[in-house]
């Protein structure tokens, strides 16, 4: 792979196997903290943390970008349990020496019991890395809140962007859980759309838009797919 620099000085890396980086030119860490945890924390807080304990889907880890800012930026007092597919194993293993912004420097611990473990606990963080295809992964979990829909995109990587993945992803969503992701593709929000989601974008004016679905009503812009489907056909992939 290909160590790349982007635009907020941190640094992704490009697989030869998709042909695609890791994280859009604008900033690993930007993309992460506003098109996944900072709306996906703030849905949680309008449901009060979901009790205390927050549960977060990250597809797939990569190099765990969303998954350690989403432990940068816990709330207090809140639990935090994370479990992220990942196919490339080495990859996982590599990131111990991977070259991380200064502020993961709290999180040196994290990444090295990922890094040799695939799995790290400490107080109220528990973090598990599974080896294999997230599809399969996805069956024997529940009761999701968050979901981060970081997969490679639909052109190099379209399992993970099928009606049939997004039903299955939606059967382990909690009732008021939130799914993030990067794309704004009109097959992806047709499959939102079509299982009954309401769609939205964040707020923020630093990063290019994103989508954000759930079944709940969320304190963020909605996008009004009714208008849409009046100019093109609602197709998934």
């Amino acid at each position: 792979m290909n160590i790349v620099k982007t635009k907020d000085g941190s640094f992704t890396l490009k697989s030869y196997k998709y042909n695609e980086c890791y994280h859009s030119s604008e900033g690993a860490l930007t993309e992460s903290l506003y098109k996944h945890v900072l709306p996906g924390y703030t849905a949680a807080e309008k449901f009060d943390y979901y009790g205390g304990e927050i549960r977060i889907l990250d597809i797939c880890f990569g190099l765990g970008y969303n998954t350690l800012t989403a432990v940068l930026h816990k709330p207090e007092n809140v639990k935090l349990k994370i479990f992220s597919p990942e196919l490339d194993l080495e990859l996982v293993k590599s990131l111990k020496n991977f070259k991380y912004p200064n502020r993961f420097n709290g999180l040196l611990s994290v990444i090295n019991d990922i890094s040799r473990n695939l799995y790290y606990k400490c107080g109220d963080v528990e973090i598990e890395v599974f080896p294999g295809d997230a599809r399969e992964y996805i069956k024997k979990l529940s009761d999701i809140h968050i979901v981060y829909q970081d997969a490679f995109s639909p052109k190099v990587n379209k399992e993970l962007w099928t009606m049939e993945y997004f039903k299955n992803i939606t059967k382990i969503l909690h009732e008021s859980g939130v799914i993030t992701t990067y794309s704004v593709a009109t097959p992806v929000r047709c499959a939102f759309y079509r299982l009954g989601m309401n769609i939205y974008t964040h707020p923020y004016d630093i990063i290019r838009k994103g989508t954000i679905a759930s079944f709940a009503k969320l304190p963020f812009d909605k996008v009004d797919f009714e208008e849409k489907l009046r100019r093109v056909e609602c197709r998934t992939y």
